[in-house]
């Protein structure tokens, strides 16, 4: 059975003959999510204020519990890859890939198609695949896509380079600009208005990002994911730290081998180096797997995205790499749609770039104009913040820009042409924060009609979201190639522009607000709907309107898709005023802090504080769902208390909410266990003057074993220091122990936790005197009672009663 689309060949593509059969290929086979229209509610849930589950996200374990494919899903659908002769690896810990490295030939023969040489307008050269793969009919609807079967969909960087001398800045920005945050070295300060380019003090001034500069924020305590498909030189990014006098912690993350060594394009360094330049305190992961080439086909733009969603180490991820819709397809759309829910469901933020080539994103076929219009992947992708490029004339505060187009006409001059990316998605419907964006917005559903996307009778996604600078006229100031190890190309300090820059702008704001005292540490997550309250709520205080311009990149569009107040698909919401909008990303943030795992013993009595912090210092009432029978909540105070009534594990969630609305809420696990066993309880040696105290303890079936032991001892009975204290396990071996004797009180703490012990402490490590039994016979019919206090190897305490009655 095939799974998706038959493939067709790119408009005029030449057929070079077939691929050799032993040729080296890693691919991805996708899979299904369980549920997927649960999945989907889940990642909108967790990230809209008015639901009880806002900002309750999952680990990666944790989605793939309740997400995942089951564990009869991956058996047989690695079994089906063996049986045609693949050797599949690990499944992801997502439980929805698994990686499978083969010859070509061996991905023929098992998925009954053929590869293809392509030769492509542009002297490009592809691999394509005859047919879509094929499966057993079993396991076909538990397949997604085979993704890296060709390199017809080629990610590419989005940036544009301007010429030295092709333009300057504006006056007004040849002087840096104290922000509180990086300020550039002299020779950074001499080389911008030379190379058409501002240092990042500027970018930081006209974007407003000084307030959260001088409120010491820098994003620390962040991590931010930086998605490449190429490598970078460190040398070139330390020559920039140096510089800035920045300290970023940077590493490297390679996926399926890496991208190689070198200086790359320089977008890796432009992704790096801004960032840092804006966020100089966050911790900066620089994921790199290799791209798709015409070599070989491969999985790698998509394995690097399953690498950091799936590693789960960072709260927000930029994208500068992307590929227009319909050459994407489908099927690997598909793919990283549900990639992205999970960043969502996780909490991570993505931004990505929305392309250099306008509304006609697809690009040019030999120099040829593509008129057709298109978006690009992945900034159309619905769980994705997409960033537009706007031109930066002066920096303000507050900036003077217009959407940027330097259109195709002035391709004789000496920069690379180029225009913001933006327009109706062909694949996604418009999700929920721009289908309830305010009306104040000038946000019209009507101008994206379902039809366009195949979802007739709704609208299609609109794209882009936000903007920032991306002309290389008014471009970015970088350091790379300082080795000169690529002849011919701009080497040390240069202007570089594309929305490529634009991605980490908006990275690094995301960063600076997670880190800030407004969110109180809570990762703001999926960005769009708190970007739509925002500018529904304070729009002007909040952004920069963007209203002249278009992104009508080949002229031929009519201008469609011009700037005006409010939103449009040029510019989107516009560029940010940064230290009110991370206020205001964060404004309704109410955190309920997670009171981790509990363990209670049944018919106990148990009392647990909850407590949350509103961001606006607001009232918090409390509710929770799934508590043990037994307990209860009172909602003003967020005291858990009562008695449980039985036995189990429950998973709980607890729900704050404030006066305005808002909501936090946390899950955790609460183990109500049966006490642990008492027996062979005994009390002799009172009239004597010689007490000896001897039980056994047993922990509860299932239960973690023992670790403490505490004895509170009854009145005329009390512990001294000294021999007479043995623990004993069942086989009879001593077991080490440390013992702390105060008065009436003992406590044992096991070296080595056991699941049963007798305990036996004699005189003089127990004493009798005043208000004893005198007797014998006294001691026979007077019961005495001794506390115990239990401690498990997962902290778990148990507090037991017990009546003893004293023997001779």
């Amino acid at each position: 059975m095939r799974v998706g689309r038959e493939p067709s060949l790119p408009p005029g593509a030449t057929i070079r003959g077939g691929l050799p059969a032993t040729t080296r290929m890693h691919v991805t086979v996708s899979l299904n999510p369980r549920d997927p229209a649960a999945l989907a509610d889940y990642a909108l849930a967790v990230s809209t204020v008015s639901s009880s589950l806002y900002r309750d996200y999952l680990t990666p374990r944790e989605f793939a519990q309740r997400f995942g494919a089951s564990t009869a899903q991956l058996r047989a659908v690695r079994a089906s890859l063996r049986a045609h002769g693949l050797t599949p690896g690990h499944a992801s810990a997502n439980a929805l890939s698994i990686p499978v490295s083969a010859t070509a030939g061996q991905l023929e023969r098992a998925f009954s198609l053929s590869f293809l040489k392509l030769a492509l307008p542009g002297r490009r050269r592809a691999i394509a695949t005859t047919a879509a793969p094929s499966f057993d009919s079993d396991v076909a609807g538990s397949v997604q896509a085979v993704v890296g079967l060709n390199t017809v969909s080629q990610p590419r960087p989005l940036l544009r380079r301007a010429a030295p001398g092709s333009g300057s800045a504006p006056a007004l920005a040849r002087a840096h600009v104290i922000t509180g945050g990086p300020q550039p070295c002299a020779a950074a300060q001499h080389a911008a208005p030379n190379q058409s380019a501002y240092t990042m003090d500027q970018i930081a001034s006209a974007y407003g990002f000084s307030g959260l500069y001088q409120a010491g924020d820098g994003a620390g305590g962040v991590t931010v994911a930086v998605y490449e498909l190429e490598p970078d030189n460190p040398s070139d990014i330390a020559a920039y730290q140096a510089c800035y006098g920045t300290h970023a912690s940077i590493s490297s993350v390679p996926v399926d081998g890496g991208a190689g060594r070198g200086p790359g394009s320089g977008e890796a360094a432009l992704d790096i180096e801004t960032l840092i330049g804006l966020a100089p305190n966050a911790r900066v992961l620089v994921y790199q797997g290799p791209n798709s080439n015409s070599g070989a086909p491969g999985s790698g733009p998509y394995d690097t995205f399953s690498a950091i969603i799936n590693q789960d180490r960072a709260q927000v991820i930029t994208v500068s790499w992307g590929e227009c819709e319909q050459a994407q397809g489908v099927a690997s759309a598909d793919a990283e749609d549900t990639l992205f829910e999970q960043a969502a469901v996780q909490g991570e933020s993505i931004v990505a770039a929305s392309g250099d080539n306008g509304s006609e994103d697809c690009g040019t076929n030999g120099g040829a104009p593509q008129t057709q219009l298109a978006v690009d992947d992945p900034a159309s992708q619905p769980w994705v913040t997409g960033v537009g490029g706007t031109t930066l004339t002066t920096i303000g505060p507050r900036p003077t820009e217009q959407v940027w187009n330097s259109k195709l006409s002035r391709a004789g001059d000496q920069f690379q042409p180029g225009a913001g990316g933006g327009g109706r998605s062909s694949l996604w419907p418009m999700p929920t924060n721009q289908l309830d964006a305010s009306p104040a917005l000038n946000l019209d559903p009507a101008n994206s009609p379902g039809a366009g996307c195949g979802h007739a009778g709704g609208f299609c996604r609109q794209v882009p979201d936000v903007a920032a600078d991306a002309d290389p006229t008014t471009g970015y100031l970088i350091y790379w190639n300082g080795s000169a190890s690529l002849p011919g190309l701009p080497a040390g300090w240069q202007g570089i522009g594309g929305t490529s820059a634009g991605a980490p702008v908006w990275a690094a704001l995301i960063a600076l607000a997670d880190a800030s005292r407004a969110c109180h540490g809570a990762a703001i997550g999926f960005a769009n709907p708190a970007l739509y309250r925002a500018a529904g709520n304070a729009y002007a205080n909040d952004f920069n309107d963007v209203i002249a311009g278009d992104n009508d990149f080949t002229g031929t569009g009519g201008g469609q898709f011009a700037a005006g107040p409010g939103y449009d698909m040029a510019s989107g919401l516009g560029t940010p005023n940064a230290a009110a909008l991370a206020a205001d990303l964060c404004a309704n943030t109410l955190r309920t802090m997670n009171p981790g795992t509990q363990r209670s013993t049944v018919r106990t009595t148990v009392s647990l504080r909850l407590n949350a912090t509103d961001a606006r210092g607001a009232s918090v009432s409390y509710r929770a769902l799934g508590l043990p029978a037994g307990l209860s909540l009172r909602a003003s105070s967020g005291r858990i208390s009562g008695t449980p009534r039985r036995t189990g594990t429950f998973r709980v969630t607890v729900i704050a909410r404030d006066a305005d609305g808002a909501t936090g809420s946390a899950s955790f696990s609460w183990t109500i266990g049966a006490a642990p066993r008492v027996s062979r309880a005994s009390l002799t040696g009172l009239a004597s003057h010689r007490p000896t105290l001897s039980l056994t303890l047993a922990a509860s079936r299932g239960a973690p074993a023992l670790s403490t032991i505490s004895v509170k001892l009854p009145r005329g009975l009390w512990f001294s220091a000294g021999d007479g204290i043995t623990v004993v396990a069942p086989d009879g071996r001593r077991l080490e122990f440390a013992a702390r004797a105060l008065g009436a009180g003992l406590t044992i703490a096991l070296r080595d936790t056991a699941e049963r012990v007798r305990l036996v402490v004699a005189y003089p490590a127990i004493r009798g005197g005043a208000g004893l039994p005198a007797s014998a016979g006294q001691a026979k019919e007077r019961a005495l009672g001794l506390t115990l206090r239990v401690v498990d190897a997962d902290m778990g305490s148990r507090r037991l009663g017990l009546e003893i009655t004293p023997t001779p």
